[in-house]
Protein backbone atom coordinates (compact mmCIF):
# COMPACT_ATOMS: atom_id res chain seq x y z
CA UNK A 1 0.00 0.00 0.00
CA UNK A 2 2.73 2.20 0.51
CA UNK A 3 4.74 1.64 -2.25
CA UNK A 4 1.30 2.09 -4.39
CA UNK A 5 1.10 5.46 -2.45
CA UNK A 6 4.96 6.40 -3.23
CA UNK A 7 4.12 5.61 -6.96
CA UNK A 8 1.08 7.85 -7.28
CA UNK A 9 1.31 10.21 -4.56
CA UNK A 10 -0.32 12.84 -7.22
CA UNK A 11 -2.85 11.10 -7.78
CA UNK A 12 -4.09 10.57 -4.29
CA UNK A 13 -3.27 14.22 -3.38
CA UNK A 14 -5.70 15.33 -6.10
CA UNK A 15 -8.13 12.38 -5.20
CA UNK A 16 -8.25 13.66 -1.50
CA UNK A 17 -9.06 16.96 -2.32
CA UNK A 18 -11.31 16.24 -4.51
CA UNK A 19 -13.01 14.50 -1.57
CA UNK A 20 -12.68 17.17 0.56
CA UNK A 21 -14.00 19.62 -1.91
CA UNK A 22 -16.92 17.42 -2.52
CA UNK A 23 -17.58 17.07 0.95
CA UNK A 24 -16.84 21.03 2.17
CA UNK A 25 -19.60 21.60 -0.79
CA UNK A 26 -22.35 19.28 0.17
CA UNK A 27 -21.47 20.80 3.89
CA UNK A 28 -21.60 24.49 3.07
CA UNK A 29 -24.83 23.57 0.75
CA UNK A 30 -26.58 21.91 4.01
CA UNK A 31 -25.91 24.64 6.70
CA UNK A 32 -27.05 27.48 4.21
CA UNK A 33 -30.49 25.71 3.62
CA UNK A 34 -30.76 25.23 7.73
CA UNK A 35 -30.03 29.04 8.12
CA UNK A 36 -32.29 29.56 5.14
CA UNK A 37 -35.47 27.68 6.67
CA UNK A 38 -34.15 29.27 9.87
CA UNK A 39 -34.75 33.25 8.76
CA UNK A 40 -38.08 31.78 6.52
CA UNK A 41 -39.67 30.18 9.86
CA UNK A 42 -38.80 33.97 11.66
CA UNK A 43 -39.66 36.13 8.99
CA UNK A 44 -42.75 33.94 8.77
CA UNK A 45 -43.97 34.13 12.36
CA UNK A 46 -43.28 38.03 11.52
CA UNK A 47 -45.68 38.37 9.15
CA UNK A 48 -48.56 36.93 11.07
CA UNK A 49 -48.15 39.60 13.55
CA UNK A 50 -48.37 42.19 11.45
CA UNK A 51 -51.83 43.83 10.98
CA UNK A 52 -54.46 44.16 8.29
CA UNK A 53 -52.86 44.84 4.97
CA UNK A 54 -48.97 44.98 6.17
CA UNK A 55 -50.01 41.44 7.23
CA UNK A 56 -50.83 40.70 2.99
CA UNK A 57 -47.14 42.44 2.12
CA UNK A 58 -45.57 40.96 5.00
CA UNK A 59 -46.86 37.60 3.46
CA UNK A 60 -46.30 38.23 0.34
CA UNK A 61 -42.59 39.16 1.08
CA UNK A 62 -41.61 35.59 2.66
CA UNK A 63 -43.44 33.70 -0.34
CA UNK A 64 -41.05 35.69 -2.81
CA UNK A 65 -37.89 35.63 -0.59
CA UNK A 66 -38.35 31.78 0.82
CA UNK A 67 -39.98 29.77 -2.13
CA UNK A 68 -39.77 26.43 -1.63
CA UNK A 69 -39.20 26.55 2.16
CA UNK A 70 -41.51 25.16 4.77
CA UNK A 71 -41.92 28.52 5.76
CA UNK A 72 -42.36 30.21 2.41
CA UNK A 73 -45.24 27.47 1.69
CA UNK A 74 -46.95 27.99 5.19
CA UNK A 75 -46.76 31.71 3.86
CA UNK A 76 -48.28 31.12 0.63
CA UNK A 77 -51.17 29.58 2.18
CA UNK A 78 -52.09 31.93 4.96
CA UNK A 79 -52.21 34.48 1.97
CA UNK A 80 -54.10 32.71 0.41
CA UNK A 81 -56.76 32.02 2.98
CA UNK A 82 -56.14 35.96 3.65
CA UNK A 83 -57.22 36.85 -0.05
CA UNK A 84 -59.98 34.90 0.30
CA UNK A 85 -61.61 36.41 3.17
CA UNK A 86 -61.40 39.69 1.12
CA UNK A 87 -63.06 38.07 -1.63
CA UNK A 88 -60.16 38.18 -3.95
CA UNK A 89 -60.43 33.83 -4.74
CA UNK A 90 -58.54 34.24 -8.08
CA UNK A 91 -55.57 36.13 -6.19
CA UNK A 92 -55.67 33.61 -3.89
CA UNK A 93 -55.55 30.73 -6.42
CA UNK A 94 -53.12 32.47 -8.27
CA UNK A 95 -50.55 32.54 -4.93
CA UNK A 96 -51.29 28.77 -4.34
CA UNK A 97 -50.40 27.82 -7.95
CA UNK A 98 -47.36 29.02 -7.49
CA UNK A 99 -45.97 27.79 -4.50
CA UNK A 100 -47.47 24.17 -5.05
CA UNK A 101 -44.62 23.60 -7.55
CA UNK A 102 -42.11 23.72 -5.27
CA UNK A 103 -44.08 22.70 -1.98
CA UNK A 104 -42.56 19.67 -0.83
CA UNK A 105 -45.04 16.54 -0.10
CA UNK A 106 -46.17 17.51 3.46
CA UNK A 107 -47.85 20.80 2.31
CA UNK A 108 -49.17 19.46 -1.77
CA UNK A 109 -52.71 18.08 0.20
CA UNK A 110 -53.60 21.12 2.15
CA UNK A 111 -52.41 23.42 -1.07
CA UNK A 112 -54.87 21.23 -3.23
CA UNK A 113 -57.41 21.63 -0.47
CA UNK A 114 -57.22 25.52 -0.49
CA UNK A 115 -57.08 25.27 -4.04
CA UNK A 116 -60.68 23.46 -4.26
CA UNK A 117 -61.86 25.97 -1.60
CA UNK A 118 -61.04 28.56 -3.89
CA UNK A 119 -62.35 27.11 -7.14
CA UNK A 120 -65.61 26.77 -5.27
CA UNK A 121 -66.29 30.06 -4.63
CA UNK A 122 -65.89 30.39 -8.03
CA UNK A 123 -68.49 28.17 -8.34
CA UNK A 124 -66.11 25.92 -10.59
CA UNK A 125 -67.13 22.40 -9.30
CA UNK A 126 -65.17 20.39 -11.54
CA UNK A 127 -62.48 22.17 -11.15
CA UNK A 128 -62.47 22.02 -7.26
CA UNK A 129 -63.45 18.19 -7.39
CA UNK A 130 -60.27 17.87 -9.62
CA UNK A 131 -58.28 19.39 -7.10
CA UNK A 132 -59.86 17.09 -4.14
CA UNK A 133 -58.91 14.41 -6.16
CA UNK A 134 -54.95 15.40 -6.28
CA UNK A 135 -55.37 15.86 -2.27
CA UNK A 136 -56.39 12.79 -2.08
CA UNK A 137 -53.71 11.23 -4.34
CA UNK A 138 -51.02 13.08 -2.59
CA UNK A 139 -51.88 12.32 0.94
CA UNK A 140 -50.29 9.72 3.42
CA UNK A 141 -53.56 9.84 5.45
CA UNK A 142 -56.18 6.93 4.31
CA UNK A 143 -58.61 8.97 6.41
CA UNK A 144 -57.89 12.14 4.74
CA UNK A 145 -57.54 10.37 1.38
CA UNK A 146 -61.36 8.98 1.80
CA UNK A 147 -62.42 12.24 2.96
CA UNK A 148 -60.98 13.86 0.09
CA UNK A 149 -62.20 11.44 -2.71
CA UNK A 150 -66.31 11.60 -1.18
CA UNK A 151 -66.15 15.34 -1.43
CA UNK A 152 -64.57 15.58 -4.89
CA UNK A 153 -67.53 13.00 -5.42
CA UNK A 154 -70.36 15.37 -4.20
CA UNK A 155 -68.76 18.26 -6.22
CA UNK A 156 -68.87 15.82 -9.42
CA UNK A 157 -72.53 15.11 -8.38
CA UNK A 158 -73.43 18.45 -9.31
CA UNK A 159 -72.31 17.93 -13.16
CA UNK A 160 -70.95 14.66 -13.68
CA UNK A 161 -73.13 11.79 -12.55
CA UNK A 162 -70.95 8.94 -14.00
CA UNK A 163 -67.80 10.05 -12.19
CA UNK A 164 -69.57 10.72 -8.96
CA UNK A 165 -70.84 7.06 -9.14
CA UNK A 166 -67.61 6.17 -10.34
CA UNK A 167 -65.83 7.63 -7.51
CA UNK A 168 -68.52 6.25 -4.80
CA UNK A 169 -68.48 2.79 -5.68
CA UNK A 170 -64.51 2.55 -5.32
CA UNK A 171 -65.28 4.24 -1.81
CA UNK A 172 -68.25 1.64 -1.19
CA UNK A 173 -66.08 -0.73 -2.44
CA UNK A 174 -64.13 -0.92 0.78
CA UNK A 175 -65.85 -2.13 3.46
CA UNK A 176 -63.80 -1.63 6.12
CA UNK A 177 -63.06 2.73 5.22
CA UNK A 178 -64.48 5.69 6.62
CA UNK A 179 -66.49 6.19 4.17
CA UNK A 180 -68.01 3.03 2.88
CA UNK A 181 -71.22 3.90 4.60
CA UNK A 182 -72.05 6.89 3.34
CA UNK A 183 -71.35 6.04 -0.21
CA UNK A 184 -73.72 3.39 -0.05
CA UNK A 185 -76.05 5.36 0.95
CA UNK A 186 -74.89 8.48 -1.75
CA UNK A 187 -74.92 5.48 -4.38
CA UNK A 188 -78.66 5.16 -3.63
CA UNK A 189 -79.26 8.44 -3.97
CA UNK A 190 -77.63 8.85 -7.45
CA UNK A 191 -79.38 5.92 -8.83
CA UNK A 192 -83.13 6.88 -7.44
CA UNK A 193 -85.46 7.41 -9.94
CA UNK A 194 -88.44 9.79 -8.79
CA UNK A 195 -91.84 8.14 -8.45
CA UNK A 196 -94.23 8.58 -11.25
CA UNK A 197 -97.78 9.82 -9.79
Amino acid sequence: MTEWFMVHKREATWAVVGLAIIIGGFWYYERSQSIKAQRAETAYFQARQAVGGQADSALQKVVNRYEGTSAGTQAAMTLAQSFYDQKKYKEGLDVLKKAESKASGDFKPSIYVLEAAGHEQLKDFVTASEDYKRAAQVTRFPFDKAEYQATAADLMAAGKIAEAKAIWTDLAKDESGPMAAEARVRLGELDAKPMKI
